[in-house]
């Protein structure tokens, strides 16, 4: 089965029940077996609304879950799994339960929606503008540079995966 990968930018608007219509495109990559059948709102680290796949969300929550945590890890949980809330999406494909993610980061009701590989990012509309016109598209090629050092720098931190010696 493929992997998710979520990517675009849609221009939405929240309606006057604080729902946001899941773009059929982004609907349609979704398999509920892989994905799960709603959604987790969390605030991401640039303070905007993030919405992971139920599954995806899990999947990121629970590899290394190793017992009672630090205080790093304690505060950690409590901004990323304390102030997240589940997200049904009903039969028109409408997100509910938001309100109070895009409330507690002024986001508004005019917004864009980004995908951003395994999660969406739920942008006001003109700082997402701003953001792409001004710092994403002139620095395009420093950004990739950027991301692939970052990228190589994590995979020489990360440790190999044990071998199997083939017993249990």
């Amino acid at each position: 089965m493929r992997r998710l990968l979520l990517i675009g930018e849609y221009d939405l608007s929240i309606d006057e029940k604080g729902r946001l219509t899941i773009p059929s495109e982004i609907r349609k990559s979704l398999v509920p077996e892989r994905d799960g059948e709603g959604f987790i709102v969390a605030l991401g680290m640039n303070g905007r609304p993030w919405l992971y796949p139920e599954q995806v969300f899990e999947d990121l929550v629970f590899p290394d879950d190793d017992g009672t945590p630090g205080n790093e890890e304690l505060d950690f949980a409590h901004a990323n799994y304390g102030l997240a809330s589940r997200v049904a999406v009903d039969s028109q494909g409408r997100a509910t339960n938001l309100e109070k993610m895009l409330r507690r980061t002024q986001t508004g009701r005019e917004v864009t929606l980004v995908g951003s590989r395994n999660h969406l990012e739920i942008w006001n509309r003109v700082d997402w503008e701003k953001r792409r016109d001004e710092e994403l598209i002139p620095r395009i090629g420093e950004v990739a540079i950027r991301a692939k050092k970052a990228r190589q720098q994590e995979a020489r931190m990360t440790p190999p995966p044990e071998a199997s010696n083939g017993s249990r």
